[in-house]
């Protein structure tokens, strides 16, 4: 059933209903129908056999049995569904309509003698409804009179077939009006179909040519609408992008000036820590350099004049010693840098401070 399409499931849905229509109609005519027309049936059947009886009693009481018969052939020939008259009296039979001959047992059947009464037979193989009336109160003998349920049958079963035959020509129709609407329907779905299929797939081209007001056409102009929206839509996202794009070139190029002036930068504050760790050195050791060079000469000097005094040359030599070891410890400052401050030099350049922690 998923897998039926709109045409099919339209047709289908007719059908049942038409189906249901025919049997519950069907059903109708079986139980209420033929109930009704069972008590219609007995209703006149009572009141024919009241009448007859009425009628026939002067005529009996004189045994005109040639009236008699007459009046049974005009109500046999006026009534289609009276099969048999007949009168009986203290079980002997008076006068009947049969052609081939009494069905005795007739006579076994049991009547209230008092009052119009029936009693439902079956003789071969029809049902009859046989109704017996009192004539003269019962003196004269009784009228039976036989109605056969077939011509109630066959009312009912022409009244099936007539019900069939309509429910057929109402399959037929539904059959026709599906068609027609399925066309008128399941195109314009067909084409909505076919356009957000090429929408999906990127393609607004398509124009959806569906006309009408009813809800179809309606579907159809909100959807042409809403292509022509996601059409707009879609440009300005195209639009956006393609600025999305130039700004993230451009940011780009931003980034990589950025990192080469970041690089020149640290490259410039690198050679400027060096270049300023040089001045500090320099500054630093200048003077116990000096100091030191200075002594040596005094030293050299007054080895080469020839005068030695020990305290001088002792005082020498711990000048030296102090010198180098002032170096040294210059040197060694140096080596555990980690971190400095600059201040202002005589010649205005600022040099590393590494003075004493």
């Amino acid at each position: 059933m998923k897998n039926l399409s709109l045409k099919y499931k339209l047709f289908l849905s007719t059908a049942v209903v038409v189906l249901l229509y025919a049997f519950f109609s069907i059903l109708f005519v079986n139980l209420y129908v033929k109930n009704t027309f069972e008590k219609e049936s007995i209703r006149a059947g009572k009141s024919l056999a009241a009448a007859m009886s009425s009628h026939i009693v002067d005529y009996l009481l004189i045994k005109d049995y040639l009236s008699i018969d007459k009046f049974f052939d005009q109500i046999m020939a006026t009534n289609s569904e009276v099969s048999y008259i007949f009168i009986e009296k203290d079980g002997e039979i008076l006068l009947h309509t049969f052609q081939g001959g009494f069905p005795r047992k007739l006579l076994d059947v049991v009547h209230e003698r008092n009052t119009v009464d029936y009693v439902t037979v079956k003789t071969g193989e029809e049902t009859y409804h046989d109704f017996s009336a009192p004539i003269f109160e019962g003196r004269a003998g009784f009228l039976r009179v036989g109605i056969s349920e077939k011509v109630g049958e066959d009312a009912i079963r022409e009244t099936i077939k007539s019900l069939v035959f309509i429910a057929v020509g109402f399959l037929v129709i539904a059959l026709i009006v599906s068609i027609v609407i399925s066309r008128r329907l399941t195109r314009p779905i067909s084409l909505l179909t076919s356009s957000a299929t090429e929408i999906a797939d990127g393609n607004y081209s398509k124009v959806i040519d569906v006309h009408g007001d009813d809800e179809v056409g309606k579907l159809s102009s909100a959807f042409s609408m809403m292509v022509g929206a996601v059409k707009i839509r879609e440009k300005e996202l195209r639009e956006v992008n393609e600025e999305m794009e130039t700004v993230n070139v451009k940011l780009h190029e931003y980034i990589t000036e950025l990192n080469r002036t970041k690089d020149e930068l640290v490259k410039l504050r690198q050679d400027k820590a060096v270049t300023e760790t040089s001045k500090a050195m320099i500054h630093h050791m200048r003077q116990p350099l000096t100091y030191l060079v200075m002594a040596i000469e005094l030293f050299t000097d007054e080895i080469q004049g020839g005068a030695f005094n020990m305290d001088a040359i002792q005082k020498r030599l711990f000048a030296i010693e102090e010198a180098g070891v002032k170096v040294s410890e210059l040197l060694k400052k140096f080596e555990a840098l980690k971190e400095y401050r600059t201040v202002e030099y005589s010649d205005q350049t600022k040099i590393i401070d590494i003075g004493e922690e």
